[in-house]
């Protein structure tokens, strides 16, 4: 028998989900700011639209705000680092070494990642403690390989790649 919460807590229920993992990254008179985000999703292709959430107590809200740019990195296999690096104390996320470089878009960028997309946010939605931003996508740079996987509180990545016919369905 399952219990019925009044008020459901979905982190645990969302916690089963399997995610992708990137770090949105942004820039505000030359002040970068950056953070791990598990909730990118593709919305439209035609604009091509992408969404994510951000906390309204985000130290990056107001450069995202002020911005209305923003670059996001599918991280890698090997990058469960930045993952961490991006989640955890906002004086090291940009720590000067060469996981990071000044993009010519004027936007943070990862020095690798399966993907980089440039995206101009187009609506900031009041979502209760978090805001849903939509953003359309301007340029995209795709470097390739496994992306980096989120499950659980834990990050993973998919063992072997999928037979070509099975990608393709």
């Amino acid at each position: 028998m399952s219990l019925v919460q009044e008020v459901p807590d979905l982190r645990d229920t969302f916690r089963d989900a399997v995610s992708s993992t990137w770090v949105v990254t942004s820039a505000a008179d030359e002040v970068p700011a950056g953070f791990t985000a598990i909730s990118v999703v593709s919305v439209s292709v035609a604009p091509p639209l992408v969404s994510f959430n951000l906390s309204k107590a985000s130290s990056s809200r107001p450069i995202v705000e002020r911005a209305g740019r923003v670059a996001l990195h599918l991280l890698g296999e090997e990058q469960e680092h930045l993952a961490r690096r991006f989640a955890g104390d906002r004086a090291q996320r940009f720590a000067p070494d060469r996981e990071w470089h000044w993009h010519a878009d004027g936007l943070p960028a990862l020095s690798a990642s399966v993907c980089r997309l440039g995206a101009r946010v187009v609506s900031l939605v009041d979502a209760g403690d978090s805001l849903v931003v939509l953003a359309e996508v301007e340029s995209q740079v795709a470097s390739g390989g496994r992306p980096l996987l989120h499950h659980r509180g834990a990050y993973h990545f998919v063992p072997t790649a999928l037979p070509a016919e099975e990608a393709s369905r």
